[in-house]
């Protein structure tokens, strides 16, 4: 039975509005793990019933993002950009709300990080200028079965980002899961001129004897992962997850235009065991080419990226006030390359959730009984990451099993 039903045609949007949107409902509870505490007095109960092993097996639990609110951190702004960057952070804050109150009024349980408030902070040998807030969880954190896993990666201002993540780990951990984290590496600071946040030479260079891995180079399919094998991470960082997921395969993403590196969460999805919507062939991997496969390329937006490209070039850096400028007067919105209109958090096989309308798109998927539900996210092209990116499922009603 779908978690959302009950919708007037293929396509609903969510702004502005608290009103009922029309999701079912269906049992839950917050002690998902049929653990009852009067009659357990060990530390933590060994019993998780709900785990989770793909991206579209029912949604029960979900983490949703969350960001800074504005002022903030102007204490850390360069005096010129703190207005623009305070209208990013709110409208961001709106949004990630409404995406909670959306899934929360389906009878999905959405927890949320702790915001903590940073100075600037200088360790050995590097800087965290700013901090930022824990907006995307799914770059470095993930669940695997019962398995709660941490990562590190090259990014100085994401260095802290586990922690707004603590209180509901440790709440899982008390439920009965195992929470294991790579250990955490000495960074150096980067020039940004070296393109080091796409660029796969940083990691086989400059940071190869650290333990790094980005978590959203893993798909979840069942009692294995398909990753991008080359990163971004260090090859002892992907060493590291082999060992610390022994009862995982691991495929590697061949034959695809990511060439084994970035994050694997666009370009394609799939919505049950045997089918995956994809932009092109070129971005399918290659051990899901025996699968049903359906192309709805001709009904996303057209791509254009040489302009963004050269925007964000001329930047010092993201906060750079020449960019905040360029990206709020050309940007705010946009879909960059990575494909974010597939970036998406499919609640179950007949339900998904998108960052914004593509008409389209959402009349080819209702023709395959796929309803689609609009959160609008203005700023996920600045935060690089869609809605998949900005939510991190948890609990998924449904069994390990072989899907490769």
């Amino acid at each position: 039975t779908p978690i959302l039903s009950g919708l007037v045609g293929s396509e609903m949007c969510i702004r502005d509005s608290h009103k009922s949107n029309g999701l079912s409902t269906r049992s839950h509870t917050d002690n998902q793990s049929g653990c009852d505490e009067a009659q357990h007095t060990d530390f933590y109960c060994q019993g998780v019933r709900v785990m989770i092993y793909t991206e579209y097996d029912p949604l029960q639990s979900v983490i949703v993002g969350d960001t800074y609110a504005p002022g903030d951190v102007d204490h850390l702004l360069h005096k010129g950009n703190t207005s623009q960057f305070n209208k990013i952070l709110e409208e961001t804050k709106q949004d990630l709300d409404l995406l909670s109150d959306f899934l929360k009024q389906g009878n999905i349980e959405v927890m949320r990080p702790h915001i903590h408030n940073y100075d600037s902070v200088k360790m050995p040998q590097f800087d965290v200028q700013l901090p930022i807030a824990p907006v995307v969880p799914r770059d470095a954190l993930m669940v695997m079965g019962n398995n709660i896993i941490q990562t590190y990666t090259s990014y100085t201002d994401r260095y802290f980002d586990a922690i707004s993540y603590y209180p509901i780990f440790e709440k899982l951990f008390q439920q009965g899961y195992r929470w294991i984290s790579q250990p955490a590496p000495m960074l150096i600071n980067l020039n940004t001129k070296d393109d080091w946040f796409v660029n796969d030479r940083t990691y086989k260079d400059t940071l190869h004897d650290r333990v790094l891995w980005h978590t959203a180079t893993m798909y979840k399919a069942g009692d294995a992962f398909i990753v991008n094998h080359e990163g971004p991470g260090s090859k002892t960082g992907l060493e590291w997850c082999k060992r610390e997921l022994p009862e995982f395969a691991f495929y590697p993403n061949t034959g695809t235009r990511f060439n084994g590196f970035g994050h694997i969460d666009h370009g394609f999805i799939m919505i049950d065991d045997d089918t995956v919507i994809h932009a092109g062939m070129d971005w399918v991997p290659q051990c899901l080419h025996n699968k049903k496969l359906i192309d709805v390329s001709d009904c996303l937006p057209e791509l254009k990226m040489d302009r963004y490209v050269q925007d964000y070039a001329e930047a010092q850096n993201k906060m750079d006030v020449a960019w905040l400028d360029k990206y709020l007067e050309n940007w705010r919105g946009y879909s960059q390359e990575v494909c974010f209109d597939l970036n998406v958090l499919v609640i179950d096989r007949n339900n998904i959730v998108f960052a914004r309308h593509i008409p389209k798109l959402f009349e080819k998927l209702k023709s395959l009984h796929i309803d689609c539900h609009v959160v609008e996210q203005r700023h996920y092209l600045f935060w690089d990451g869609g809605i998949h990116c900005s939510t991190l499922d948890v609990k998924r009603k449904g069994a390990k099993r072989k899907i490769i």
